[in-house]
């Protein structure tokens, strides 16, 4: 992560990431983030703070923002600051999460989500 960056259109900081092939894109930033860490997404990755994965790859009990609700559409759910959602339970093919307003909601688990 190159920097962390304040956006007026958000109630959220953003992180701005370089890619290894030099592209540069802005995510939100996860707490516990800081400037130099790497940032990975993708299937069969190391569980830590800021890196996105399917949701069938991430334990029961995580917290979770960012959440996808059609695979491959990107986040659409628990994207405001402060805000994340815990995984609850696995089942077939759909994942469990509890949502910050309480809401209990299942998710296809090839959703990505992002940890932290």
């Amino acid at each position: 992560m190159a920097s962390i960056e304040y956006d007026p259109n958000r109630n959220a900081r953003i992180a701005l990431l370089h890619y290894s092939d030099g592209e540069k894109r802005y995510i939100l930033h996860p707490n516990n983030l800081s400037v130099g860490d790497t940032v990975v997404s993708g299937s069969g990755i190391s569980l830590q703070i800021g890196n996105a994965l399917p949701l069938e790859e991430i334990p029961l009990g995580a917290s979770v923002h960012n959440i996808e609700l059609i695979p491959n559409r990107g986040g659409q759910i628990v994207r405001a600051a402060g805000t994340s959602a815990k995984i609850l339970a696995k089942e077939g093919d759909y994942v469990t999460l509890r949502l910050p307003s309480k809401e209990i909601r299942l998710i296809r688990k090839e959703c990505s989500a992002t940890i932290g």
